[in-house]
């Protein structure tokens, strides 16, 4: 890379980072995913049958 004003090469040097080694976090359980995925769908998916039924009585009236 050139400067515009000068003449001389500029030279980038790179740079090395030190190899960290880290151990990898465990993942979750699939189990307890499933679990506490239950736990939040089921009600949203009653609260959905019970706006939609709601919409549907005051639709039909």
């Amino acid at each position: 890379m050139r400067q515009k004003n000068n003449n001389e090469l500029l030279v980038k040097q790179s740079v090395i980072l030190k190899d960290h080694s880290y151990q990898i976090p465990e993942t979750g359980n699939i189990g307890k995913g499933l679990f506490f995925g239950m736990l939040i769908s089921i009600p949203l998916w009653i609260s959905f049958f019970g706006w939609l039924r709601i919409i549907i009585t005051f639709i039909g009236k």
